[in-house]
């Protein structure tokens, strides 16, 4: 009996250690050894920290930004075939693209009515839009998608975080980062403590010779919501591309628990938490989806007054997140405006994208065509003052779903189609416009 005991023991807390650890992000670990390594890194930190909260002070106002990415898929080579194993399927980045543009441009399907709405003031749209690049950096067209048959099985995100970003080391290596957006998608292995990593990012701030680092990486389980991620909700990346572009975890870092606001970085609206927030605090319960879940008094923080956690924070671990704050959004543009500013000029700069430019008003006029409503629930209507040859509606990633000659009654369905962010192409006699249309069915 006591064997019995012991081994129930042993696999309960397997079961608990396993759970804890299913939504770890591994962007602390790297960043604590890369800060200990070089202080180039650590002074470069602060000065960024300093530039944004400058750029926040000058109240400038956000402006939508493309940012073009490149996705390296670093998969077995016994997967030979796309869309085997670890060999992701177009159509599997394409949907975790989707969802980028998504939660990005809070047009997110929690919009306009979320689960609850205590933290609804202070929801903001980043205004920020990812495509695939068209034109890699030797002038080539391109999909935006490389994939490198690797012999290693998977990477270990302790003793190999870099290494599927280096040709030698059984990766691919990264485009350059000051005009891409590198995402490498690869098997992370467990790691020796037993937990799973799902992807990680350095935070801003790279010494020069340490840049072939820059970028994100994501198990191929995590990385959009279909295919070989079908248990994910997509949002790993959400979470990756908010340190990449210089946010931090809502949590404190600790797992020992003890209150505390993380708010390095110019985040000053997301309310202290007690310990790593993963379903409740610790693994504690009320889960996070209860409404009232308060650990720490907020007011003793500065606050005007005390709220419950945030757990629907993206950069939080819990299991329903669904928003960005208004700082937090600021923090990316002044980011964007700032130390990545290159990136940000990439699009006029040569690097091209195969999506068109974005629109998120509920109605767009085209000079002689209007386009409404925007978003909308399935049904488009067209008015032209011009002859309509052709309309096509396509991915963000490019690829075609709807294809038209004719249209009835001003209006084309795409209520067959899936929820998400979709370029619109009409062709008259003239011209041809495009735009984006947001699908919220």
């Amino acid at each position: 009996m006591r064997k019995i005991l012991l081994l129930l023991l042993f696999y309960n807390i397997n079961i608990m250690n396993a759970q804890e650890n299913r939504f770890w992000c591994n962007t602390t670990n790297i960043m604590n050894k890369a800060l200990e390594e070089n202080i180039t890194y650590k002074e470069n930190r602060k000065k960024i920290q300093e530039n944004n909260k400058h750029w926040i002070d000058q109240k400038n106002q956000k402006t939508i930004i493309t940012i073009p990415i490149v996705v390296h898929v670093i998969h077995r080579n016994t997967h030979v075939n796309i869309g085997s194993g670890t060999n992701i399927s177009d159509d599997q980045i394409e949907d975790a693209i989707r969802i980028l543009n998504e939660d990005y441009s809070k047009s997110n399907s929690e919009f306009p009515n979320p689960p609850r709405t205590t933290f609804l003031n202070q929801a903001s749209n980043p205004e920020l839009e990812f495509c695939l690049a068209s034109v890699d950096p030797d002038g080539n067209p391109t999909n935006g998608i490389t994939r490198t048959s690797s012999s290693k099985n998977n990477f270990d995100p302790d003793t190999e975080a870099d290494d599927m970003k280096k040709n030698n080391t059984g990766g691919r290596d990264g485009w350059d980062p000051s005009k891409y957006l590198n995402i490498w998608v690869c098997d992370l292995a467990t790691t020796s403590g037993g937990g799973m990593v799902l992807g990680y990012a350095y935070l801003p701030g790279l010494p020069w010779w340490w840049e072939w680092r820059d970028g994100l990486v994501v198990d191929f389980q995590w990385f959009g919501s279909i295919g070989a991620a079908q248990a994910s909700d997509g949002r790993t990346a959400t979470h990756e591309i908010g340190h990449y572009l210089g946010l931090e975890h809502t949590f404190c870092e600790s797992q020992s628990g003890g209150c505390c606001d993380q708010d390095n970085g110019n985040v000053n609206d997301t309310p202290p938490t007690d310990g790593v927030y993963w379903y409740g605090v610790n693994n504690s319960t009320p889960s996070p989806t209860s409404s009232s879940y308060n650990s720490c008094n907020d007011m003793n923080y500065g606050f005007n007054s005390d709220s419950p956690d945030m757990h629907e924070n993206y950069m939080s671990y819990a299991s329903d997140t669904w928003m960005f704050t208004n700082s937090q959004a600021n923090v990316m543009q002044a980011t964007l405006n700032g130390y990545r500013l290159s990136l940000k000029n990439s699009i006029s700069s040569g690097t091209n994208v195969n999506c068109g430019d974005i629109t998120m008003n509920n109605y767009i006029s085209l000079n002689t065509i209007d386009i409404h409503p925007n978003p909308n629930n399935g049904i488009i209507l067209i008015n032209s003052l011009e002859n309509i040859e052709s309309i096509s509606v396509s991915t963000v990633a490019g690829s075609q779903v709807l294809l038209k000659n004719q249209i009835k009654n001003n209006q084309i369905d795409l209520g067959h189609l899936n929820n998400g962010v979709y370029v619109i192409t009409i062709n008259t006699n003239n011209q041809t416009y495009t735009k984006k249309i947001i699908l919220k069915k």
